[in-house]
C-alpha cells in the first residue's frame, strides 16, 4: 500500500513538471505575431529594393530616433506613455509599459545592421526574426514539453530552427548569388544562430538579439563560403 507521503510527493512532482508547460499555454498574441512578421516584411523590402547601404542607414537610424525619442518621452510625460499605449496596446507586452519596448530594440538592430552586415546577411537576419521567432512561440506555447532553458522549451527551439532556416535560404535566393550548397549552408547558420541567440536573449531583448547576431555570423560565414 502506497503511504500519503509517497502520494504527496507524486502530486508535488506532477505539479511541477507541469508547470513549465502550463506557463508555454498562456493566450498566444496573434496581433503581435502578425505585428511582427508584418515589421520584418517592410525591412525585407527595403533592403531589397533600396539602391544603396547610405538609404539603409538614413531609413535605419531615422527609425531609431523616432523610437528612441518616444521612450525619452513617455518617461517624461506619463500622459504621453498612456496614449502610447493604448495605442500599441493589441501588440504590446503589459510589462512594455514601464520598460523599454521591442519596437525600440528592433529599430536598433536595424541600425546596426545597416552599418556592420552584409545585404544578403541582412535579409537573413529579417527573415529569421520575422517568421522564426513567432513560429516558435506558438509551437512552444501549444507543444513545447521539454524545456531547455528560460521558459524555452526543446520544441519551439526545434521549430525556431527549422522555419528559421527556411525563411532565411529564401532571403538569401532573394539577394545573393552562388551555389545552391553554399547558399543552403548559410541559411542553416543563420537558423541555428537565432535558435541560440532566442535561447540565450534573457537579459536582452531577442528583437535585438537575433537579428545582429544572425547579420553579425552570416556575414562573416559568407567571407568563409565566398
Amino acid at each position: 500500500m502506497t503511504s500519503p507521503s509517497t502520494l504527496q510527493g507524486t502530486w508535488d512532482t506532477d505539479r511541477a513538471s507541469e508547470a513549465p508547460r502550463r506557463a508555454q499555454l498562456r493566450p498566444t498574441n496573434y496581433a503581435r505575431s502578425i505585428f511582427h512578421f508584418s515589421s520584418a516584411a517592410v525591412g525585407l523590402t527595403c533592403v531589397a529594393f533600396l539602391p544603396s547601404r547610405g538609404w539603409l542607414t538614413f531609413i535605419a537610424v531615422g527609425f531609431a530616433a523616432y523610437s528612441w525619442s518616444m521612450e525619452v518621452g513617455r518617461r517624461i510625460s506619463p500622459a504621453l506613455n498612456d496614449r502610447l499605449m493604448r495605442f500599441y496596446g493589441p501588440v504590446a507586452h503589459a510589462h512594455e509599459r514601464y520598460r523599454v519596448n521591442s519596437a525600440t530594440w528592433y529599430a536598433t538592430s536595424l541600425v546596426v545592421l545597416a552599418l556592420a552586415a552584409s545585404r544578403p546577411a541582412m535579409m537573413a537576419a529579417l527573415a529569421v526574426l520575422g517568421v522564426a521567432d513567432p513560429i516558435a512561440a506558438l509551437v512552444g506555447r501549444r507543444w513545447g514539453r521539454r524545456e531547455l532553458r528560460a521558459g524555452r522549451s526543446l520544441e519551439g527551439t526545434l521549430a525556431f530552427i527549422a522555419s528559421g532556416s527556411l525563411a532565411a535560404a529564401i532571403a538569401l535566393i532573394v539577394v545573393a548569388s552562388g551555389p545552391v550548397g553554399s547558399i543552403a549552408g548559410l541559411a542553416a547558420v543563420a537558423g541555428l544562430t537565432g535558435a541560440v541567440a532566442e535561447l540565450f536573449s534573457t537579459r536582452l531583448d531577442d528583437n535585438l538579439t537575433i537579428p545582429v547576431s544572425v547579420g553579425l555570423v552570416v556575414t562573416a560565414a559568407s567571407l568563409v563560403v565566398a
